[in-house]
Formats: structure tokens, C-alpha cells, sequence
């Protein structure tokens, strides 16, 4: 059990790092994609209907967001790893983690092999429910 546990809370640090970084990495990459977009995207008005130009900005910008919302997912399993909360939630996010090559490869498939045993499974079945707000009162 012990050694479940330092392994989750080593995961937990690890995937918030890497999610943390991501996030400012995904930030400089497309700040720096938007000023140089700019010179194509006169082009681009000047060959295409306005309408393609909006669709394909449009389309980038939802690749964009749905990106940003996988890193604070990834951000909030690793939170959920360090209190055994929310195993489906963590065991979801380690599966879409595999998609981010190389890094997040790896960290996905190892968290996938620690949350696949019994020991830590139990862990997260083991752990009381959050206590209301209503119920901290009363106490």
C-alpha cells in the first residue's frame, strides 16, 4: 500500500508539472503561430471567399480549446490521483494522455499500469466521501 501510495502522489506531481507546462507551451506556440498568421491570412483573403477564410480560422481556434481543455483535465487527474478521487475520471485521462507523443505517452501508460492494480483500486474505494458544506457546520 505504501508503495502504491508514493507512486500515485509521484504521478500526481508529475502530471500536474506536465500539464502546468503544456499549457504555457501551447500558449507560446500559438501566440507565436497568430503574429506569423497574420501575412497568410491577407493572403489567404485575397484567393479566398471570406467564408473558407472564417471556417478555417474557426477550425484552428477549436483544435485550440479542445487542447487547453485535455491539459486541465490532465491537471485536475493528477490533483484527483493525490487525493484517490475520481477513478474513472484519472484512469479516462491517462487513455487520452497516450495521444500526446512522447512525453505523454509515457506518463499515460504508467499511469494506466498503477491504476490497473487491486491495491490501488482499493485505494480509491477506501477513501470516505467529501464532506458537505452543510455537514462541516453541523459538526
Amino acid at each position: 500500500m505504501e508503495r502504491d501510495e508514493r507512486q500515485l502522489k509521484l504521478l500526481s506531481k508529475i502530471q500536474v508539472i506536465y500539464g502546468i507546462v503544456n499549457v504555457f507551451v501551447t500558449y507560446l506556440f500559438y501566440e507565436t503561430i497568430y503574429f506569423g498568421f497574420d501575412a497568410y491570412r491577407k493572403t489567404m483573403e485575397q484567393t479566398k471567399p471570406d467564408h473558407q477564410v472564417e471556417l478555417e480560422l474557426g477550425f484552428g481556434l477549436v483544435i485550440f480549446l479542445v487542447g487547453v481543455a485535455i491539459l486541465f483535465c490532465i491537471i485536475l487527474a493528477g490533483q484527483s490521483l493525490s487525493r484517490h478521487e475520481s477513478y474513472e475520471f484519472c484512469m479516462l485521462v491517462a487513455i487520452f494522455e497516450c495521444l500526446l507523443i512522447p512525453l505523454g505517452t509515457i506518463i499515460g501508460i504508467w499511469t494506466i499500469l498503477v491504476l490497473r492494480r487491486p491495491s490501488v483500486r482499493a485505494l480509491f474505494k477506501s477513501q470516505p466521501p467529501p464532506e458537505s458544506p452543510a455537514d462541516q457546520a453541523t459538526a
